[in-house]
């Protein structure tokens, strides 16, 4: 499991916790996690400080990591300083079943978080108040059953005002094991909110797998009250046969996806789009794989083989950034503020060099270089 590390950056040193960003950063060479404050994100080098630190952020508040402790099934509250991060509060949840590998996390308000995840075969959910660090409540969703000898998978959810959006397909098997096709659509329950009642379902045959591979990455976003999603169906799971990487549309207030939207991000057998990030104004980053340099699975994992693209997702345009290879990781490390996007691009050299992306100009620079492997970058304060 990547542990994590916190680096943190301002426009000047505004004090010594003045720091308005953090990146999460995986030392490979001495498999730890510690907390780097840095106080630009423009250029500099970060120096290690703290503890090492157990878990994997789930969400980002008040300056604070909220980590979710497998180990010992506690949800950590961590406030971050300038000397490290400091344990301030936390929750036994050995009573509550989560999966982080099939879970995702949608935003009630700005101190409240729902917490998803399929634990055999079953939907659930767990309300926490992150400013009172308490569980407001918890328990199962009624998504429809899946057919016998299938299995829910590409799990993602989106909570609009008063409904809840859970999207997923099926698939023979376990994504683990890489094998087996997704089925060839992506199905949607809705819910209200807050009752969390089953409404109505409904499928869209266009592309599949709606997921991500675990809670670390994005895969889908809200724009104004409407959602994209990104189908994966690429061979990381096992390739569809037909369904091409493409991004569906579901309108404000609609009852199903938006039939004259289909935002296709490669051909199918050539081209596999992996993750989506939001930038803001409308603009999102995408990972692309190209088929023909995958002969195996473990070129998934191993090999720079996939390339960062920014989309246009209101008039379905795709930019290429022009930036090195990166690894085909599933985990947060691209954000953006009002002005710039922040992307990381690890390194053969185990460093992560941070480039900026004026989300006006247009421009792409060069930013801070950081020892280790960034696994999430966030926001802090404004």
């Amino acid at each position: 499991m990547f542990i994590f590390l916190v680096i943190c950056a301002c426009d000047g040193h505004k004090g010594k916790d003045g720091f308005n960003f953090g990146l999460i950063v995986y030392d490979q060479e001495k498999n730890v996690t510690r907390f780097m404050p840095v106080y630009s994100m423009q250029a500099g080098k970060a120096e290690a400080k703290g503890i090492d630190v157990p878990g994997m952020t789930i969400a980002v508040y008040d300056h604070c990591y909220l980590l979710m402790d497998k180990s010992d099934q506690s949800f950590l509250k961590y406030r971050a300083t300038a000397e490290g991060l400091v344990l301030e509060q936390s929750i036994d949840m050995k009573a509550i079943p989560w999966e982080p590998y099939s879970g995702w996390v949608n935003w009630v308000n700005d101190h409240t978080i729902l917490l998803g995840s399929v634990v055999d075969e079953q939907f659930r959910y767990i309300e926490i108040d992150l400013k009172e660090m308490k569980v407001l409540r918890n328990g199962l969703l009624a998504v429809p059953p899946a057919p016998k000898g299938v299995n829910y998978t590409g799990m993602s959810a989106q909570l609009v005002k008063d409904k809840l959006f859970i999207f997923y397909t099926y698939q023979k098997g376990f994504m683990r094991e890489h094998v087996n096709p997704p089925d060839g659509s992506i199905y949607t329950a809705v819910f209200n909110f807050p009752g969390l009642e089953f409404q109505n379902s409904f499928q869209d045959n266009r592309t599949t797998w709606p997921g991500s591979y675990n809670i670390w990455s994005s895969n889908s976003l809200v724009l104004n009250d409407t959602v994209y999603v990104l189908g994966q169906p690429g061979g990381r799971t096992g390739n569809h046969p037909t369904a091409p990487s493409a991004i569906l549309r579901l309108n404000k207030g609609a009852q199903t996806f938006d039939p004259g939207y289909l935002f296709k991000l490669g051909s199918h057998g050539a081209q596999e789009a992996y993750t989506l990030y939001n930038l803001g104004h409308g603009l999102a980053v995408t990972r692309i794989v190209e088929s023909s340099v995958i002969s195996q699975f473990d070129d998934y994992m191993l090999k720079r083989i996939s390339r960062y693209e920014l989309l246009d997702l209101r008039r379905q345009k795709k930019i290429n950034l022009r930036l090195p290879p990166v690894l085909l990781d599933f985990i947060m490390d691209v954000t953006a503020d009002e002005s710039f996007a922040y992307l990381s691009v690890y390194q053969e050299n185990d460093k992560s060099q941070i480039w900026i992306y004026n989300l006006r100009s247009g421009i792409l620079k060069r930013g801070a270089e950081v020892n280790g492997q960034i696994i999430r970058i966030d926001k802090l304060a404004d």
